[in-house]
């Protein structure tokens, strides 16, 4: 049985509205990327990161290696206001534990959780994007200054960079192709390196 998501994705539209028009009233033009974080299975926490707080984590956690700078800007584990405004989605929170706890949605096999999963991100897409639509997040702010994104744990750069490029307009892409194309590129590296070292220890068995 499919999972119905309506009914919370309404709760986190307006959940969402409120959360966010008071973020980008708090912090403004400071803010660089927002939108959430999914930690996965039922879970999610409103993201955003500041151009002050990433720096500030550059410096005092990666002492402002030059390699490390993507790492500091996009891991949304660094991200210090990651539990910030978490009380405003109270309410969808809790429709959100009743479908978790709801016996006739359990998964039972790996396609039936690859589909859940995308359901899920799908309705994280869909609030952030009808939100952009009514322009909450132009309120105040420079739109093309910020980057909505839904940020998932175990997601490649890759797989995330193509939500973005769905969600955003094409002069927030400009800003922000080259770090995601110089991270896919970064990790294809090393998943290419860590193959050719397995292959090599097979042959020398």
């Amino acid at each position: 049985m499919e999972t119905d998501f309506s009914t919370f994705e309404e709760a986190l539209y307006l959940d969402s509205k409120k959360a966010f028009k008071q973020i980008l009233a708090d912090l403004g033009d400071d803010i660089y990327v927002i939108g959430f974080y999914h930690s996965g299975s039922c879970s999610f926490l409103p993201m955003f990161n500041t151009h002050t707080d990433f720096q500030s984590t550059f410096e005092d956690e990666y002492d402002c290696e030059e390699d490390d700078r993507l790492l500091a800007k996009w891991n949304v584990s660094d991200f210090p206001s990651l539990e910030d405004y978490s009380e405003y989605f109270e309410h969808s929170s809790e429709i959100l534990q009743t479908l978790d706890n709801d016996d006739s949605y359990e998964i039972v096999s790996d396609e039936e959780i690859q589909k859940y999963w995308q359901a899920w991100l799908s309705t994280l897409e869909r609030v952030l994007t009808r939100l952009d639509n009514e322009g909450i997040f132009s309120e105040g702010v420079e739109r093309n200054s910020i980057t909505l994104a839904i940020l998932a744990y175990d997601e490649t750069e890759d797989e995330q960079f193509s939500r973005i490029k769905r969600m955003n307009p094409p002069a927030v892409l400009a800003t922000i192709e080259t770090d995601f194309e110089t991270m896919i590129a970064s990790r294809n590296e090393a998943e290419q390196l860590a193959m050719a070292e397995f292959e090599r220890m097979l042959q020398e068995r």
